[in-house]
């Protein structure tokens, strides 16, 4: 049976809800969110399925006293940024130890923690980031549950990807009920001690969203609440008309019918984690004519698969990664698979044993991942630059003041790879800075070389009419909006503006400009770079 996608609807008397503008009007709630770090590490949950589509049921499974769960939407909400939905009733339950994958090399699932709260999303909910702040009993701690929130039947100008593969999945070191925050494996080793321990023998090789998650713990840049939160809050603070997906939607087993449907796709915060199945399709978004911005760094760099990829019996819920760019665990040497299934390094490994399977990052965004850590670099570039005379900075102050703001590039970030022809393409941004001891090499294994950085926001034009624009740094977001875990105030008006100028110029109307902004008209995107 077929479905009706209704496209780029804004009406409040639709039956599908309002729009972001109208969401956002509502009232927000600028407290009773909080927590430190991970938060309360006694009572802890996760929801089992992190992707729901409004008019479905998200069951909540969490060990704990707590008998609260409140659901917030991430949103502008008049600066507040988060707005309570609805209040659950769960139940108090002592969950079972969790267990081991079978040849994950230890990695943990509690799939077999029983439901103890039950959300039936209503029909005509918002998409959206949605986040479970599950209680204790005293009501004085809690701990946090993200998931997202679909519209199947509604399409929007924008579709915003979360990372989730990388701060869900990958960096998630859940331990035990007695000791959350210790002895629990993640992609990059065992939690212990206080501090993450990156052993490669230890690493597990699968990670599960049936497990309450900590990165937040060890991990904070890398979250949700760094990156991907100021972004959030400037789209909609300008009232794009905007859906939500998760990463591990776009795996090639399920078919939903709006991720097709919108002009613009975002790649957001660190996307670190790309499965066979959502390169892919992002890929035949493309080709298919539909504007993809990574906004995002160190973006596209494992190669992954989940469960239900490649011929396998799973339910989507698991991801594969043998890091097999990496020696051990055990006797592994580099880049032999160790993945019995097929070869799941870098995506960039040139010894790679298929070079079938090697496709970089930069030939999907024109960037290639090279500083890494945690390390801050300034973006600058002086008024006689010519690339401040690009339509991508009309209505800003960069012709005449040049633009230099603190931390953008960051905590991790590629330099210009483009693959298109000269003609085809078009530099936004430029700055070259010196990353000595933090340079990743060729493949990707190793990361203290020397050299400089030369990064810089690209866009492409394709055969296809799309552009694919390249951002380099997860940081770009700190620019759009004040708010966000790490870091200093970086909000500037000029990168406001001129990314605002983009998405306008690609099709994506904003219905509630930002004190500040002006809406241009829309320029022909041959400004960009002629297609080729």
């Amino acid at each position: 049976m077929s479905r009706r996608i209704i496209r780029k609807q804004r009406g409040i008397d639709s039956p599908l809800g309002l729009s972001i503008a109208q969401e956002n009007a509502l009232p927000g709630n600028a407290s009773g969110w909080a927590i430190t770090g991970a938060g309360d590490s006694g009572n802890v949950g996760f929801v089992r399925q992190f992707s729901v589509n409004a008019g479905e049921t998200a069951e909540f499974s969490c060990h704990g006293g707590g008998s609260v769960i409140d659901i917030y939407r991430i949103g502008w909400y008049g600066g507040a940024g988060w707005r309570l939905v609805t209040t659950l009733t769960n139940a108090p339950t002592t969950q079972p130890a969790a267990v081991i994958i079978p040849d994950s090399n230890g990695a943990q699932t509690c799939t077999s923690w029983s439901v103890t709260a039950i959300w039936s999303v209503p029909a005509d909910a918002t998409s959206g980031l949605y986040v479970g702040v599950y209680r204790n009993a005293a009501q004085n701690n809690a701990f946090h549950i993200p998931f997202i929130v679909r519209r199947d039947d509604r399409s929007a100008d924008i579709m915003y990807k979360t990372s989730d593969t990388t701060w869900a999945l990958a960096y998630n070191h859940y331990g035990t009920q007695a000791n959350p925050l210790n002895g629990g494996r993640s992609l990059y080793g065992t939690y212990a001690g206080g501090s993450p321990d990156y052993d490669k023998q230890t690493r597990g090789l699968a990670a599960t969203y049936h497990r309450p998650i900590v990165t937040r713990a060890a991990h904070p840049s890398t979250y949700w609440l760094n990156c991907e939160a100021p972004l959030i809050r400037y789209l909609e603070r300008n009232g794009f008309n905007i859906t939500y997906s998760a990463s591990k939607d776009w795996r090639v087993s399920v078919t939903i019918p709006d991720l097709a449907e919108c002009n613009v796709y975002i790649s957001s915060g660190h996307d670190e984690y790309w499965s066979v199945g959502m390169r892919s399709r992002w890929e035949a978004l493309r080709d298919a004519g539909k504007h993809l911005l990574f906004m995002s760094g160190n973006e596209v760099f494992w190669r992954t698969r989940f469960d239900d990829e490649l011929g396998g019996s799973g339910n989507g819920d698991t991801m594969w990664c043998f890091k097999d760019t990496m020696d051990g665990p055990g006797a592994h040497i580099s880049p032999n698979a160790l993945d019995p299934v097929t070869w799941t390094g870098t995506w960039k490994d040139t010894r790679a044993p298929n070079n079938a399977t090697r496709a970089s990052e930069w030939e999907l965004t024109g960037t290639d991942f090279r500083m890494n850590g945690i390390n801050y670099r300034t973006f600058s570039m002086s008024a006689a630059d010519a690339i401040c005379d690009h339509v991508f900075w009309r209505g800003t102050t960069a012709t005449s003041a040049g633009v230099s703001v603190a931390e953008i590039i960051g905590f991790e970030a590629d330099e210009m790879r483009p693959l298109q022809p000269i003609n085809s393409r078009s530099v936004l941004a430029a700055t070259t800075v010196n990353i000595d001891g933090a340079r990743a090499d060729n493949n990707g294994e190793y990361y203290s070389d020397a050299g400089n950085l030369t990064w810089g926001v690209v866009a492409q034009r394709y055969a296809s009419g799309a552009l694919v624009g390249g951002f380099g740094t997860p940081q770009w977001s700190w620019g759009l909006d004040a708010t966000h875990d790490l870091g200093s105030n970086r909000a500037n008006v000029q990168m406001q503006q001129a990314t605002l100028n983009l998405l306008r110029d690609l099709g994506a109307v904003p219905d509630t400009p930002m004190a500040g902004l002006s809406v241009p008209a829309p320029v022909s995107l041959d400004n960009y770079g002629v297609i080729p």
